[in-house]
């Protein structure tokens, strides 16, 4: 079993799908028992399929993107 910490620690990787088989069913195992850790990952699974939903709807500004891009490449990203 997972304590707290651990969960938030990989929290953002479990949402992302980014976890093994077996992690992923211990951090699910500690949600269903701990309604704290539940609460939270329920509220940044929430946040981010809205971000993501408001990202589809609207897209991005052009200049917006312009800018940073070229900020990013301004710190050396080559992307």
């Amino acid at each position: 079993m997972i304590d707290c910490n651990a969960a938030f620690e990989r929290l953002f990787d479990f949402l992302d799908g980014e976890v093994d088989a077996e992690f992923e069913r211990r951090i699910r195992d500690h949600f269903d028992g701990c309604k704290h850790c539940f609460d939270r990952a329920d509220f940044e699974r929430r946040f981010l399929a809205a971000v993501q939903a408001a990202r589809a709807a609207q897209g991005c500004p052009r200049q917006l993107r312009e800018r940073v891009l070229s900020s990013l490449r301004a710190e050396g990203w080559q992307g």
